[in-house]
Formats: C-alpha cells, structure tokens, sequence
C-alpha cells in the first residue's frame, strides 16, 4: 500500500561536498617532510651504527643526541600521516613548523665570502626579503588558502 504522505525519494545520497584535490602547497610540504624523515633516519642509524660499531655499549650521554633526533623524526612522520589523513592538528603542526623555519632564515650566519659587494647585497635581499616572502606565501597556501579549508574540511 502507498502512503501518500511520504516524501519522495531523492536521487542525492549524500548533500556533503566530495573533499577537494590535494592542492600543490601540500605536495610539496609532503617532499619536504618525506625527505627530512628519510635524512633524519638514516642520520639518526649512521649514529648508532657508529657508535655500535666500536663494541661499546650505547653510553648514556649519547642518549638525549638520539633522543632528540627521534623526536624530530616522529614528529615529521606524524605530520605527514596527519596531513596525508586531512587531519586538523597536522595542518596546524605544520603551519607551526613552516613559521619556525621562516624564523630560522633570519639566525642562520652568513659565512660566505663574496667577490665585491654586489653579490653581498643579492644574497642578503634573497635572504631577507625573498625567501621569507616566499615562505610566507607558501604558509598562507598551505593553511589560510580556500583550497586548503577544502583540502582539509571534515
């Protein structure tokens, strides 16, 4: 029997937008953070092989040098599962982690000698000014940019 109260069937199963593509600022956090983890792991088993190598045991003062490299490696490796799973915090971890490193641009010493005060002045405008604009550009594609909310959207 039909009911003539019933509402009809619609051929929309779901009204939630499909999530978007994966956006070219994420791709390319996601190299940057596969290279780092793969560098970080074999630096941090070079060590310990090194250390192996000699037939003492691993000393306790060399325990926080491992530590810290650890660290750094779970840390980027949770970040690029995070980001490759559209995860809110992963998309903040990074955000966090691209600002450190655009900090960083402006600690690091220069110790290059330069012919003649031209090429001093070229790299200090790359490393002031473009670098830093550039990674700005990049934090603001990965995090703010409409692509991005899709990216990450729930």
């Amino acid at each position: 029997m039909h009911n003539p109260y019933q509402s009809p069937s619609s051929l929309a199963p779901d009204l939630r937008p499909a999530p978007g593509k994966r956006p070219l600022s994420i791709w390319l956090l996601l190299l940057v953070l596969g290279a780092l983890a793969l560098l970080f792991a074999v630096n941090t088993a070079a060590i310990i092989w090194f250390v192996f190598s000699y037939g003492a045991g691993l000393p306790v003062s060399f325990l926080p040098d491992v530590g810290w490299r650890l660290a750094l490696l779970a840390a980027g490796l949770g970040a690029l599962f995070g980001i490759l799973r559209r995860r809110q915090w992963a998309r903040w971890l990074a955000v966090l982690g691209m600002t450190a490193l655009t900090a960083a641009l402006f600690f690091i010493p220069d110790t290059a000698h330069y012919a003649n005060d031209a090429e001093r002045l070229a790299t200090a405008t790359g490393g002031t000014i473009v670098a830093p604009a550039l990674m700005g550009w990049w934090i603001y594609a990965f995090g703010f940019s409409s692509k991005a909310k899709r990216y990450f959207a729930d």
